[in-house]
C-alpha cells in the first residue's frame, strides 16, 4: 500500500499542473481537460475510509483554494465520488477490464454532473445546454478510460522485481 500514496500524489499534482497550464478550455470543453475524476476514482479504490476522507479534504481544499471556489464544492465532489467508488470496491477489484472501464465512465460522469451542478449553484447561473450534457458524457468517457490506465499503473508495484541473492538449491 505504501507505493500507492506517492504515485497518487504524483498523479494529483500532474493533473493540477495540466489543469493550470494545459489548454484553456471553458464551457463544454473544460470537462475534457479535468482529469481529477480519474484520480478521485483511484483514491476511492486505494485508500481506507479515513485516508480517503483526509485525502478528499486536503485535495479538495487545495483545488478550492487554487480555483477561488467560495463554496468549497471540490471537497464535496471528491468525497462523494471517492466514497461511491469505495462502496463498490469489492465488485471493482473482481471485475474484468471492460467492466472496470464502464464503472470508471459512470463514476466520471457522476463526478462531472455533481461538479457542474455545484458550480452552477455557486455562481447562481442555470445554463445547462445540450452541448454541455454531451461534453459531460464525452468527458466522462475519456476520464473513465484514463482511470483504468491510472489504476493499472498504480497497481504495478513489482514491474521490475529485484533479483534474489543467495544460494538457490536446484533439485
Amino acid at each position: 500500500m505504501k507505493p500507492f500514496l506517492p504515485r497518487l500524489l504524483l498523479l494529483s499534482l500532474g493533473v493540477w499542473i495540466f489543469r493550470a497550464v494545459g489548454p484553456e478550455g471553458y464551457g463544454p470543453w473544460a470537462l475534457g481537460t479535468n482529469l481529477l475524476a480519474a484520480v478521485a476514482i483511484q483514491a476511492g479504490l486505494g485508500f481506507s475510509p479515513i485516508g480517503l476522507a483526509l485525502w478528499a479534504l486536503l485535495a479538495g481544499a487545495f483545488w478550492d483554494f487554487t480555483t477561488f471556489s467560495p463554496l468549497g464544492h471540490h471537497m464535496l465532489v471528491l468525497g462523494c465520488i471517492g466514497f461511491l467508488v469505495r462502496s463498490q470496491r469489492g465488485w471493482w477489484k473482481g471485475a474484468s477490464a471492460g467492466e472496470q472501464a464502464a464503472g470508471s465512465v459512470l463514476a466520471a460522469v457522476a463526478f462531472f454532473a455533481l461538479d457542474r451542478f455545484l458550480h452552477l449553484l455557486e455562481t447562481r447561473s442555470w445554463d445547462w445546454p445540450f452541448s454541455l450534457s454531451v461534453a459531460l458524457v464525452l468527458g466522462g468517457l475519456v476520464n473513465g478510460l484514463v482511470s483504468v490506465v491510472m489504476g493499472w499503473w498504480l497497481e504495478q508495484e513489482n514491474r521490475f522485481p529485484m533479483p534474489v541473492r543467495g544460494h538457490r538449491r536446484i533439485s
